[in-house]
């Protein structure tokens, strides 16, 4: 049987380091509890979002980027940092700038 993500269980499992795949429908209840710090478009493959995440028993937000691999698809990553997310999106808008290059 296929558990429902909720919110709280998705920020568990940020929390916990892992990388989480859900279904595009599913992130607009999810992105309630993800605020939003920049939208970016790869141009290539949907949008990266940067956003907020919580963090159980810590005050203050984490990081995480949401990007879409594949239509209809969300993936949730979770960083330590903005200096580290912001490293894995421009290392992820280079790698679609070479792919235009051929």
């Amino acid at each position: 049987m296929v558990q429902k993500m909720t919110p709280e269980k998705l920020v568990e499992q940020l929390d916990a380091g892992s990388i989480v795949s859900l279904e595009e429908a599913a992130w607009p209840t999810m992105a309630e509890t993800f605020p939003l710090v920049e939208e970016i478009d790869t141009n290539m493959s949907g949008r990266i979002l940067l956003v907020r995440r919580p963090v159980p028993g810590k005050k203050g937000l984490g990081w995480a980027i949401v990007e879409d691999p594949e239509p209809l698809q969300k993936v949730i990553r979770p960083l330590k940092n903005e200096k580290e997310a912001r490293a894995l999106i421009a290392d992820r808008l280079a790698a679609y700038e070479r792919m235009w290059d051929g």
